[in-house]
């Protein structure tokens, strides 16, 4: 298995190809300080910002799931245009999705805890464990259903 940075990398270009293929200008800034691609709609001049979280899939009698861990300031911190996160998780020769803007995502974590807590070096982070039930595709994070999350490009529809 390629280290962790050859997984991230490789969730990075799987999100890129999407959102091209979709008819988006992406782009990867030069110094990742938060934001790991750049959206922008050529005709219209809109721009997003993507935070791109990848993980292998453990693959259970039941379920796929992945672990993703974000800084909390990430999270509950409004960005102008905001973030948008999109957690990448490699399913064997596929990936599966989870597309959230920040503020949904500080909701689930504000209103439901989604996630666990962690500090390291001072840092504070959040722990997140998505699950994906094979027979059904219902994903869930902390008891909190996701599965209209899954592929949900609707914020970057086909141009």
């Amino acid at each position: 298995m390629p280290g962790s940075s050859y997984v991230g990398k490789a969730g990075h270009l799987a999100v890129m190809g999407e959102l091209a293929l979709r008819g988006y200008n992406v782009a990867m800034p030069e110094m990742d300080i938060g934001d790991d691609l750049f959206v922008v709609n050529d005709a219209t001049g809109a721009m997003w910002r993507i935070q791109v979280k990848t993980s292998i899939a453990r693959v259970g009698p039941h379920v796929l799931s992945g672990q993703f861990r974000i800084r909390q300031t990430a999270i509950t911190t409004p960005l102008n245009p905001d973030l948008h996160f999109v957690f990448a998780l490699r399913v064997a020769l596929g990936w599966r999705y989870v597309v959230v803007s920040r503020q949904v995502l500080a909701n689930y974590v504000q209103a439901h805890n989604m996630g666990t807590h962690a500090m390291v070096k001072g840092v504070a982070w959040r722990q997140l464990y998505i699950s994906i039930r094979i027979n059904t595709g219902a994903a869930t994070c902390s008891g909190q259903v996701l599965t209209h999350l899954l592929e949900n490009w609707g914020t970057w529809p086909l141009l």
